[in-house]
């Protein structure tokens, strides 16, 4: 498997050609980045409160520390600093920190560091997208737990582990996840990672991957599939890796790394051919153990995790738009089969409400179209922009305040724009049909992992019990009484 796996390194950019499959919406290519272990409270918690204290005009204020309820442990990092340390995670302690809806037991489980957010200080840069672009605000992760299962979650729709964990078994069967389903109809997709070696979660976890590894490329095969023109119908994009660190905002990472890796992309595809017909959404794995107010609800008995950041750019993302559409990473799933006219792929995805208010597809602006033109980024945002995406840490370390870039001037004018600036939907797959790809999901375990582990484990055991026994019958055999001579 590392010898496979390594072998991508030697692969060129990925080729894809444009596949017939029709769309429902004007929406071709879709980029997928998932950052890691941030709640919404940690990240947009003061969205919106310039550092005078005022509110921000025109800026919708989504549900946050400054209008709710605020712990009384809660303290911003401090300008310049672009870090915290790292909450102490895990199913039992997020469980804990949630307390059955309570949301009160951070400070006791995941420790002093979860109630640390961050300001614009350190989030100039995603306040910036999230205020040109649309942002939610009632986006959770898919589980109350960590990375893994997260991330198997929004690529499959379910997870047979509940907890991170360094390897399977049990696996996802590979005609459970969106990759087969991509297949089955004829949409093509791509995995790009910093260098794909063994040891990237949750691929790993996918059983029967290998005969799809060509879908797996690096970040450089990504650049050189927007530059030739061969960018896949969807695409992720992912700061994690066995060989990546420092660019995903895991904590005790440097923050704003991430901010400028992400921004990379961004702007590489706004430069592009394909910005018109391109959606990216950006969102967290899940809330890392950070404090956030909001009890997560269960979606079809489901219960969900943490609120965590989603933001949606592209050509027709509303403009400042705030949606309190309920949501998790399964929306995102519900979304892709939606927009490519597939069925949902499994009953949770089917019951997943879909971000489509946070589009325009449709009401022209002053301009006279729906489509909006790629954002003019000033000098201070160009000065951010790396040359590749493996120099955003050492970039990072050269500012020490981002606030300046938020809020930005806007492309149109608030009073102008034919919706509102705030909304919500409960549209999901299943108000279009019951038809799911996937009616049953379960975990699985290779003959090979019971062969080669239980088995012997199994030998031992009768072995420890036949010594035991031979032993036990020796030592009667010594204790008894020898006939007098």
């Amino acid at each position: 498997m590392a010898a496979v796996l390594s072998a991508l390194l030697l692969l060129g950019g990925l080729q894809f050609s444009e596949a017939a499959q029709s769309n429902q919406t004007p929406i071709k290519h879709l980029v997928i980045i998932m950052m890691e272990n941030h709640s919404f409270d940690n990240i947009f918690g003061t969205y919106g409160k310039l550092q005078n204290g005022s509110i921000a005009r025109n800026v919708s204020i989504p549900y946050n520390l400054v209008s709710h309820h605020i712990h009384q442990n809660l303290s911003a990092v401090s300008n310049g600093s672009f870090n915290t340390g790292d909450p102490y995670e895990g199913y039992s302690n997020y469980h804990a920190d949630w307390n059955n809806g309570s949301m009160d037991g951070f400070f006791n489980n995941s420790g002093p560091d979860s109630l640390k957010y961050f300001t614009s200080s350190q989030m100039g840069l995603e306040w910036y997208l999230a205020h040109q672009y649309s942002i939610a605000d009632m986006y959770f992760s898919s589980t109350l737990s960590e990375t893994l299962p997260n991330r198997l979650y929004s690529l499959a729709g379910f997870s047979p582990v509940r907890a991170d964990q360094l390897t399977p078994p049990p696996f996802v069967p590979y005609d459970q996840t969106i990759f087969n389903e991509m297949d089955s109809y004829g949409v093509n997709w791509a995995y790009y990672l910093k260098t794909p070696v063994l040891g990237d979660s949750p691929l790993d976890f996918i059983s029967g991957m290998a005969p799809h590894l060509s879908n797996i490329g690096t970040w450089e095969n990504f650049f050189s599939s927007v530059q030739n023109g061969t960018l896949p119908q969807v695409s992720w994009i992912s700061p994690v890796s066995g060989a990546a660190f420092g660019y995903s905002q895991h904590p005790p990472d440097n923050i704003l790394a991430g901010e400028i890796w992400m921004f990379y992309f961004i702007h590489l595809i706004m430069e592009s051919k394909y910005w018109n017909s391109t959606a990216i959404f950006v969102t967290y794995d899940e809330g890392g153990g950070y404090y956030d107010q909001v009890a997560p609800p269960k979606i079809d008995g489901h219960q969900l995790g943490f609120r965590v950041p989603f933001i949606l750019i592209s050509p027709y993302a509303k403009e400042n738009y705030v949606s309190s559409t309920i949501m998790s990473h399964t929306s995102i799933l519900g979304f892709i089969d939606y927009n490519w006219n597939m069925p949902a792929l499994n009953p949770l995805v089917s019951a997943s409400n879909l971000m489509l208010d946070m589009f325009d597809f449709n009401m022209p602006y002053s301009s006279g179209t729906a489509i909006r033109p790629p954002l003019n980024f000033t000098n201070d945002f160009l000065n951010m922009l790396p040359a590749t995406p493996v120099d955003s840490i050492a970039l990072a370390g050269t500012f020490n305040n981002v606030s300046r870039l938020y809020p930005g001037q806007l492309q149109f004018n608030v009073s102008s724009l034919p919706y509102t600036d705030h909304g919500k939907s409960n549209t999901s797959m299943s108000n279009f049909s019951e038809n799911v790809f996937v009616k049953d999901n379960y975990g699985f375990t290779p003959w090979y992992f019971n062969a080669f582990i239980t088995v012997p484990v199994a030998i031992a055991a009768v072995s420890l019990a036949i010594y035991g026994s031979f032993q036990l019958v020796r030592k009667r055999f010594r204790n008894r009484k020898r006939p007098k001579k």
